[in-house]
């Protein structure tokens, strides 16, 4: 049968449509397959811990260099309870070996679909240099304030919202503390303070320290680091020095932050 060149030329492009569309549905497969042995890489570099007994995440997050919110958050954990031989995450690394063969299928897939995509134009990226946000630096002369400042108020009694020598809560406490010692920040709860600061792994004396779920869930509590595992804080009953190695404040302990405020 002799086809008219219109009809032909319909003929030709339904045909041509039919092994483009079979080529790009092999060329999603291939891909798919490829991002699939990537991620599995990615999950296989994974650098673990198994609990041992009298461990907490504090202790486990100080041994790694990360705070307690990134081990939480690696784990998926909604608490601070672990089990004894619990795996643990501490570190995500991606194997650079598999991920380059991961990549190199990648490639190989994107490229058989050549014929069916055309490339565009290469994007030109400027060279422009990476800026990351200065961390504020908490010197030792702040930490000495802070500690003359805060030893002679040893037993002053809790009092809900107090911000004198009279009687403090512990945000009431950390309010006249630093601005005692220079540092001029404005009243606010707990978790005021904890928005107003930001997450560090290396602590001084004098940084803060936040703890989560003691008297109500969440953000609840805060001290001043003095070193050593020891802080200084509003206790239920005067201000007092606590440690984190105490099973209590290791299992609500939230991290280490420092104020924003801090030059």
């Amino acid at each position: 049968m002799i086809l008219s060149s219109t009809k032909y030329q319909i003929y030709y492009t339904k045909r041509r449509y039919a092994e483009m569309k079979k080529i790009a549905l092999a060329a999603i497969a291939s891909l798919m397959l490829a991002t699939s042995i990537s991620v599995g890489s990615v999950a296989a570099a994974s650098k673990t811990h198994i609990v041992q007994p009298g461990e907490t995440l504090y202790k486990i997050s100080n041994q790694y260099k990360i705070t307690v919110t990134e081990l939480k958050r690696l784990n998926s954990l909604t608490s601070n309870d672990i089990k004894v031989k619990q795996k643990l995450i501490v570190e995500n690394k991606v194997n650079s070996s598999k991920a380059v063969s991961s990549t190199n299928s990648l490639h190989g897939s994107l490229s058989s679909i050549k014929p069916v995509i055309q490339p565009s134009a290469p994007v030109v990226k400027p060279n422009l240099p990476v800026v990351k946000p200065s961390l504020p630096a908490t010197n030792q002369a702040l930490g000495k304030k802070l500690v003359d400042l805060t030893q002679p108020l040893l037993g002053t009694p809790y009092v809900w919202a107090g911000v004198t020598p009279a009687g403090f809560d512990c945000s009431g406490f950390i309010y006249y503390a630093f601005n005692q010692a220079g540092v001029k920040v404005p009243r606010q709860d707990t978790i005021g303070f904890f928005n107003r600061s930001v997450f560090i792994k290396d602590p001084v004396v004098g940084d803060l320290l936040f703890f989560e779920n003691t008297y109500r869930p969440g953000i609840s509590h805060i001290g001043i680091y003095l070193g050593d595992n020891k802080f200084i804080h509003a206790g239920t009953k005067e201000i007092e020095i606590a440690s984190l190695d105490s099973s209590y404040w290791s299992s609500h302990f939230m991290g280490f932050k420092r104020f924003i405020d801090v030059k």
